[in-house]
Formats: C-alpha cells, structure tokens, sequence
C-alpha cells in the first residue's frame, strides 16, 4: 500500500470499516428464493417454490433434500469459502457483495450437486414404475426446471 497522508488513510479506514459493515449485515439466501424465482411455474401451473418445498420436505412425495442435506454433507467446504472470503475482506478489501456473491456461488454448486449425487447418497431410488414412465432413473431431474432454478441472492447490504 502506498504511503497515505493522515487525511487518506482516514478515508480509507472508514471505507474499510463500512465494508466490514455491510460483509456483518449480508446475508446470502440460497435455494429458490422468492424474488428471483417466485414467478417460475411448471406446465401445469405449479410453482418451482412449491414443488421444492414439496420435495425438500416429503411433502407428498419422497423426501429428497437439496438444500438442508447437502450443506450439512459439505459444510466443512462452506466454512472454508466463508472464511476465505472473510479473509479476503478483512485483509485484502475485497468488497463485501462480491464476497457474499461468492459464498452463494459455492453454496449453489453445492446444492445442484445433490441432483448429480442422488442428494450426495442420501436420496432413495425412484420406483421402476417413474423409470418406465420418465424413460430414465435419474432423481428428481425430468426437465430440470428445478434444479436450473437454484440460485442465490445477497440480502442486508
């Protein structure tokens, strides 16, 4: 870093300081969030929320996780993103919403893993009768309106 005059080094513990700020009130939601995904419905009307919940929770259909489940498998690799991008904005300036938008990034490839992964082994099958009927064994994946729908927002900055 270049030598600063008091004035400039004020200035640039502040921006520091305000940075810090935002990366403490962020938030990164990560899943089918609502204003990103709360229009996108399926040909028969129902919505990608709907039919996520349903799934992430049994509802009415086979319990298969795509969320909860694969970030308690791969945790570990979640803390080590958000401690390297903790890292980076306290040591390097990276700014707080790139950070964050990083964090979601690895957290959305963590939870598209699941449909690669059959929710990282914990999934059961489909019955034979869904093999027939979808002319696949793939879990959860017929036209992957689901899965493409995972993303993330950064919110509180």
């Amino acid at each position: 870093m270049a030598i600063l005059t008091p004035q400039q080094m004020l200035e640039h513990t502040k921006e520091m300081a305000q940075n810090i700020a935002k990366a403490q009130r962020g938030v990164v939601a990560v899943g089918l969030p609502k204003e990103k995904v709360g229009s996108k419905v399926y040909g028969d009307g129902e919505t990608v929320i709907s039919v996520g919940a349903s799934h992430e929770y049994g509802a009415g259909v086979p319990w298969r996780s795509f969320l909860r489940v694969p970030f308690q498998e791969k945790k570990d690799d979640m803390n080590d993103a958000i401690a390297l991008q903790w890292s980076d904005v306290f040591e390097r300036g990276k700014k707080a919403e790139r950070a964050l938008g990083l964090i979601g990034v690895q957290a959305v490839d963590i939870s598209k893993g699941a449909f690669t992964s059959r929710g990282y082994g914990a999934w059961p099958d489909i019955s034979q009768k869904t093999k027939d009927a979808k002319g696949s064994n793939q879990v959860l994946i017929d036209t992957g309106t689901l899965r493409n729908s995972i993303t993330y927002v950064v919110r509180g900055i």
